[in-house]
């Protein structure tokens, strides 16, 4: 009898811890308060790697080529940029070579900083740490819709230029509300009909908009990352007037 107690006891702990953890994963994604959309993140982070893996990351390296271009195709800018990221606390490097010029942009002990050909520029923090949150926001995708404070809602379908029928999730950001928001921006992400990966997204910023078009991808420790993306300016109609930006990434590594 004793041995059969303690056999049900061992049973009933395994059942609760179990149930312990899956409840910690279902409650990241209930911050979401609309059902479609909160189904649709699941499976795209499912897709991308799963959100346990991805957090599990301890370091993040790429390079990422992008040019930035004039109406008529010419290049305004050009960059060459080599990315380290160490996790926990989050320790950020981010090499880039700019028109002949190398910046170095840097969070190390929760200190920002940045090196214009090894010298000390002045710049506002407030720039540095949107640099900062930029970069590691748009390598995040699709986890980064988990943030805290972030509202999300499903936006409807969407037929695309290429005839590929998409779901659309408007992602908005407060940081009036939120300090781990930077920016007061609106997203709008495409949402693949069958893989749920992340075809697409349509951002406001400012006086303007763009389109950005996930062109292909690549899958490195499990994880699902861009590899070659495409920028659109749009009217204020809402069509496409030029390419603004060709995106490039390349050599990741990740360190679990």
């Amino acid at each position: 009898m004793k041995n059969y107690i303690l056999w049900s006891l061992w049973i009933f702990l395994v059942i609760s811890i179990g149930c312990t953890q899956e409840s910690k994963v279902v409650d990241r994604y209930e911050q979401i308060s609309d059902s479609i959309a909160r189904d649709i993140i699941k499976a795209s982070i499912s897709h991308a790697g799963g959100i346990e893996k991805w957090e599990s990351i301890k370091q993040l390296n790429y390079t990422k080529d992008f040019s930035l271009l004039l109406p008529d195709g010419k290049v305004e800018r050009s960059f060459e940029q080599v990315h380290e990221y160490h996790y926990e606390p989050l320790d950020l490097l981010i090499m880039s070579k700019e028109n002949g010029d190398m910046i170095q942009t840097q969070l190390k002990d929760g200190k920002y900083s940045r090196l214009k050909n090894g010298e000390p520029m002045d710049i506002k923090k407030e720039a540095l740490v949107k640099a900062v949150n930029t970069s590691t926001y748009v390598i995040g995708m699709p986890f980064k819709l988990l943030d805290p404070g972030v509202e999300i809602v499903y936006d409807g379908e969407l037929l695309l230029e290429n005839n590929n029928l998409v779901d659309v999730i408007e992602v908005s950001y407060d940081p009036g509300k939120n300090k781990n928001h930077s920016t007061a921006d609106v997203w709008k992400y495409y949402f693949d009909k069958d893989d749920r990966k992340i075809v697409g997204n349509w951002v406001q910023t400012g006086d303007h908009a763009n389109i950005i078009e996930n062109l292909t991808y690549e899958r490195v420790g499990g994880i699902l990352f861009n590899k070659k993306r495409k920028s659109w300016r749009l009217d204020s109609l809402g069509k496409k007037t030029h390419v603004r930006a060709d995106y490039d990434y390349n050599n990741y590594e990740v360190k679990f």
